[in-house]
């Protein structure tokens, strides 16, 4: 009987960035590979490398590591691969409250002799604060995107040292694409001589009006010139011989006097 024979086949490692560059730019022109990365090696080139850091083959690296909003991010799949791949990992318990809407996951990883647990929990109100409840994906898939949520949670909290800070895919994609900066340094204040030009002119109708007023509290003793010159020009600039006309409302009482 003939016998089909087996080979333990090759593997995409390369030896050098040259032979790096060579590998990024034959996955580039496959098909194969995800529409992210076709045409682009420089993008296959970091997905490997990240890859290489999680544990991953480069061909794994680029089934499972996408380009969510020019951020590499892995899809859940590959994550829950690498978390059920560790050596120290005890359990994984899914649960679903279909009552409150509540997704939970709860990863038990063996630490220094110790089952330590880690919890994620997502719902449905989490979802709604977050803007995210019947939009896109999850108007579809609610349930299964809760429970990627709270898997998420869990597995970072978790495996942080295996994760390396990457984040889950199906998260990434909920991130706005045209989210704009905002600046948060505190403004300075304008110079005095900025803000004056800014002003215009108090009406010379309204000075007439209130200068009787104005007239009666200086010789009153409540207000000074320069008080009540402040006050008006908080408004609007008052011109050089309406100043004048304050100030001579003293420059008279003291005569007097």
């Amino acid at each position: 009987m003939t016998q089909l024979a087996t080979t333990s086949g090759f593997s995409l490692t390369p030896q050098s960035l040259e032979e790096a560059m060579r590998m990024a730019e034959i996955m580039a022109g496959s098909e194969m590979v995800p529409k992210d990365y076709q045409g682009k090696p420089g993008n296959v080139l970091v997905a490997v490398q990240m890859g290489a850091e999680l544990g991953l083959k480069p061909v794994q690296s680029l089934q499972n590591i996408a380009v969510v909003n020019g951020r590499p991010s892995i899809w859940g799949d590959g994550l829950r691969a690498l978390i059920m791949s560790a050596p120290d990992l005890v359990d994984i318990k899914d649960e679903f409250c279909a009552n409150t809407m509540t997704a939970r996951c709860t990863i038990v990883r063996q630490i220094n002799g110790n089952h330590v647990s880690f919890t994620g929990e997502f719902s449905q109100v989490d979802a709604e604060n977050a803007g995210l409840w019947g939009r896109n994906t999850w108007k579809s898939y609610p349930k299964k995107m809760l429970e990627w949520r709270a898997f998420g949670f869990a597995a970072r909290k978790a495996y942080a040292d295996r994760l390396r800070g990457i984040s889950l895919a199906e998260e990434s994609q909920d991130i706005p694409v045209n989210r704009t900066e905002r600046d948060v340094t505190p403004s300075q204040p304008k110079p005095e001589s900025e803000l004056l030009e800014s002003k215009p002119a108090y009406p010379e109708d309204q000075f007439k009006t209130n200068f009787t007023k104005w007239a009666s509290a200086i010789q009153n003793g409540k207000k000074t010139a320069e008080q009540i010159i402040a006050t008006v020009e908080s408004k609007g600039l008052l011109s050089d011989a309406q100043k004048s006309a304050i100030f001579n409302v003293t420059a008279n009482q003291e005569n007097a006097a």
